[in-house]
């Protein structure tokens, strides 16, 4: 049998490679390293006050802590498993659910080309090994990734029915986004201990303390994923389009219908400002009682007439004309 040589990816030069500063959120990563950092300096702090004061504390030999060498370590080894365990309870059940899935879910050339060639192409102009895509049956639409060494993208059939080839594309781009900037594991943890029970909280108490820190963080990455579709797609108001296109789809009592919709969106151009979204007075009252997606769509805007998001915009432009 020949041996099966694996197909060396094609990289692109590193003026042209887009970088996580070039399209990261302000901000986002200081909040991440206060969220992440403060609960780690907590237990070392509780672990060397307790060692100081206690384990070593030849002032009081015989008090209850005195040379219980393992105490500190297993206060500091403490929010390490709890990491550990977070990760498999959030992760282990969409896994599974994958799993029973199969392979007839999975986005391949033979039943979804376009999604496929979609995926080969923006993994080329990101410089990152393509991700899997399944697609999964569901009556609410929603995208995410699993992270892993192969990331996986996971969709549902409802997601399909919303969008066009296009805002797929751009749905896709962002999860692209999520990918290139390494969100997936911790944004899946984050969600997961938001929505857990009582008891996993308290015993996962790092991890629960962690993921308060980071309730800011996770609407932060979505405007940092936003700006990787913009980037992709070069169209805010396709953008804009598709986003509240999503969060009206996945929002029951909405009671939008999709041709209500669909008029508000063609009517006028979303690439001007929150004010222009108001026109419509179903839309702006749905749209008023979600304050952080207008601050998506404002921040979306704002991006591209910054130095800052026409030197990334031309990047990426440049990586795609040289993988043509």
């Amino acid at each position: 049998m020949a041996r099966r040589v694996k197909k060396r990816r094609k990289r692109i030069s590193p003026e042209t490679e887009l970088r996580l500063d070039d399209f990261q959120c302000p901000g986002e990563k200081r909040v991440y390293w206060e969220g992440v950092g403060g609960t780690a300096a907590l237990f070392i702090l509780i672990a060397y006050n307790i060692t100081r004061f206690g384990v070593m504390n030849e002032a009081a030999p015989g008090g209850p802590l005195y040379h219980q060498y393992w105490l500190p370590v297993a206060i500091v080894l403490y929010p390490l498993l709890t990491w550990f365990v977070a990760n498999s309870l959030a992760l282990r059940p969409r896994r599974r659910v994958l799993k029973e899935a199969g392979m007839n879910a999975r986005v391949l050339n033979k039943n979804y080309p376009k999604l496929k060639a979609i995926l080969a192409e923006q993994s080329k102009v990101l410089d990152i090994d393509e991700p899997e895509m399944y697609i999964l049956s569901d009556d609410t639409p929603y995208m995410y990734t699993l992270p892993g060494k192969n990331s996986q993208i996971v969709t549902n059939d409802a997601m399909l029915d919303v969008m066009n080839d296009e805002e797929l594309a751009l749905m896709i781009a962002r999860e692209m986004g999520h990918i290139k900037a390494r969100h997936p594991r911790m944004a899946i943890v984050v969600t997961f201990m938001r929505r857990t029970n009582a008891i996993v909280k308290v015993l996962l108490f790092p991890i629960t303390m962690m993921a308060a820190f980071l309730r800011g963080w996770l609407e932060l990455i979505e405007i940092t994923a936003d700006r990787m579709a913009l980037l992709i797609t070069g169209r805010a108001a396709l953008m804009n389009a598709a986003v509240v296109k999503l969060a009206v789809a996945a929002d029951h009592e909405a009671e939008i219908s999709r041709p209500e919709l669909e008029a508000y969106l063609e009517a006028g151009d979303m690439m001007t400002d929150s004010s222009q979204i108001e026109r419509h007075f179903k839309m702006g009252e749905f749209l008023g009682r979600q304050p952080h997606l207008r601050e998506r769509i404002e921040e979306v805007t704002e991006f591209l007439r910054t130095a800052e998001g026409q030197a990334a915009l031309q990047k990426v432009n440049e990586a795609k004309q040289r993988l043509a």
